[in-house]
């Protein structure tokens, strides 16, 4: 009979502790994308485009997963899911897929550049060759 009684209590528990670990999806532009770069060092950029789309062009520091490989989403659950995220791609439909994936996943805080790197070169943010 107390059993009945406790179960209620560990339910409340067990939803208390995921709102604590809830994952947060931020969507951001290249101009405040930039600004928390400058701000936040930690901050890891994580660019979902094509090889040689990054090799053209990426964000100083940024890890290159193309998300259109077999394995890209194997490769992102091996991140950190405790690191802060800034994630792009050339628009924004190829983030949005990496981001979704990554809250799904429990990634705690993820930022999605909107307008991408497009958004990033019509701004005239630096980029690394």
């Amino acid at each position: 009979m107390k059993f009945k009684f406790l179960l209620p209590i560990v339910a409340i528990i067990l939803f208390s502790l995921t709102a604590i670990n809830a994952q947060t999806k931020v969507e951001v532009n290249s101009i405040e994308a930039n600004t928390m770069l400058q701000k936040d060092k930690k901050l890891i950029v994580l660019d979902v485009r094509t090889s040689d789309e990054f090799k053209e062009r990426h964000l100083k520091g940024a890890i290159n997963i193309d998300i259109r490989q077999p394995d890209a989403l194997s490769k992102i659950d091996k991140l950190n899911h405790h690191a802060v995220y800034l994630v792009h791609c050339r628009t924004n439909h190829r983030s949005k897929t990496a981001v979704d994936h990554m809250v799904q996943s429990g990634f705690i805080t993820v930022y999605q550049m909107t307008d991408g790197m497009n958004g990033w070169i019509k701004n005239n943010l630096p980029v690394e060759r």
